[in-house]
């Protein structure tokens, strides 16, 4: 497996990405012969890497040049450009999940739908190749999941077509909320992470935090922004790996944890929280007992929830329970498949039964459906061990038969 880990502790930019993987071992030509292929007027860019130096550390810029100027565009004028782009599959796909994130991060900011956002810097041609540059690079060096450091924000003020605005920019904050993003504190005093950048890390890193365990290292390059600084290195750091993989039986996805202390709070309303949270988008809700400070009763909370879940999740806790804190972190999980078989019951009507699956799709376990049990048992006054007895052995007589 192919692993990359983006080290941005002094910020990132979409040139800065680009030139780190070009140092990591992207090959110019062929990277350069795949840019030719993006669908923009012949001659209306062109693409130049140099070496060049950032706080002592030798670097790669990469530089987008543009004469081509056309008016303000929108996502679908730039998803008809990364559609008929003559590129792979996998670069078409990733460029087109950037942008997509990119404008609904942008919709928040101007209230409007996301298909009516009219990209200003990040809808001229250098940001466009930034984007499809660096999916097809992606492509290009077989990255197959990635990893990223925290994030620096930068401070200051930064000029854009909708006049000065803060830094962070509006944009890269609603970026950020959507995924588990660590943030360091930083001294730098302008714009260290742009919107281009914000939506490509959030989009392929699935990790946050440290570097992962690599078997070995293929390829290190660093990206160098455009600023000079005697304090710090404004370069982006790409490490490329490799790690043998096992192949696993069941499907591996990205979660978050959530985990709260309760004290002083009513059975009755944790309830009724816990019913708010599955209703949220939460994948699973627990309580644990737990003896608090000064040997006071209460309650542990964990959550867990697709990572995209993690903030309104967090703050419906904050809202509905007396927590005044609420942590969180990713985790991985192997899961199983689940598919849903109906039996039909001797008295009428059907019980369904979840059946789990590895990926070579054979039963790891089965359990027939409680709710379909217990409506079954209360129409036909029937104990409820008896109809989940029933239900197991006609799946297992059908699935016998139809072996």
């Amino acid at each position: 497996m192919r692993i990359a880990f983006f080290d941005c502790q002094f910020g990132a930019a979409g040139d800065m990405l680009l030139g780190a993987l070009v140092g990591a071992g992207l090959e110019e030509s062929q990277w350069q012969a795949e840019l030719e292929k993006i669908a923009l007027p012949a001659g209306s860019f062109t693409v130049s890497v140099c070496d060049t130096c950032r706080g002592g550390i030798a670097s790669k810029k990469v530089d987008v040049h543009s004469s081509y100027h056309p008016s303000h565009r929108c996502l679908t004028d730039i998803t008809k450009i990364i559609h008929m782009s003559v590129i792979s599959a996998k670069a078409k796909l990733l460029a087109e999940k950037i942008f997509i994130r990119l404008a609904t991060a942008e919709s928040k900011v101007h209230g409007v739908p996301a298909d009516e956002i009219h990209f200003h810097e990040v809808g001229a041609i250098d940001a466009i190749v930034d984007i499809i540059g660096f999916a097809i690079a992606y492509d290009l060096l077989g990255i197959e999941i990635s990893y990223g450091s925290a994030l620096p924000l930068g401070s200051g003020t930064v000029k854009t077509e909708h006049g000065t605005i803060p830094v962070p920019a509006p944009a890269v904050v609603n970026l950020l909320a959507t995924t588990p993003v660590p943030i360091i504190s930083s001294p730098i005093d302008y714009e260290c992470l742009t919107p281009t950048a914000a939506a490509i890390l959030t989009t392929v890193v699935e990790n946050w935090g440290t570097a992962p365990a690599l078997d070995k290292i293929i390829g290190i390059g660093y990206g160098a922004g455009t600023r000079e600084s005697s304090e710090w290195p404004n370069v982006v750091r790409v490490m490329l790996g490799e790690k043998a993989s096992t192949p696993s039986r069941f499907v591996s996805e990205q979660i978050s944890i959530i985990e709260a202390n309760l004290d002083d709070f009513s059975p009755q309303a944790l309830a009724y929280t816990s019913e708010k949270l599955f209703a949220a988008g939460a994948l699973d809700v627990a309580v644990i007992p737990a003896v608090m400070k000064k040997g006071r009763s209460g309650h542990f909370l964990s959550v867990i929830c697709q990572p995209e879940r993690q903030l309104p999740l967090q703050e419906l806790i904050l809202t509905e329970t007396s927590t005044l804190g609420v942590r969180a972190y990713p985790a991985e999980r192997l899961i199983a498949q689940r598919v849903w078989h109906p039996v039909a019951m001797a008295q009428g009507g059907t019980v369904r039964i979840k059946v789990a699956l590895d990926t070579q799709h054979r039963t790891v376990n089965l359990q027939p459906e409680y709710e379909d049990c217990a409506s079954y048992a209360t129409a036909h006054n029937i104990p409820l061990k008896e109809v989940i007895a029933e239900a197991l052995a006609k799946y297992s007589s059908t699935n016998k038969s139809n072996g």
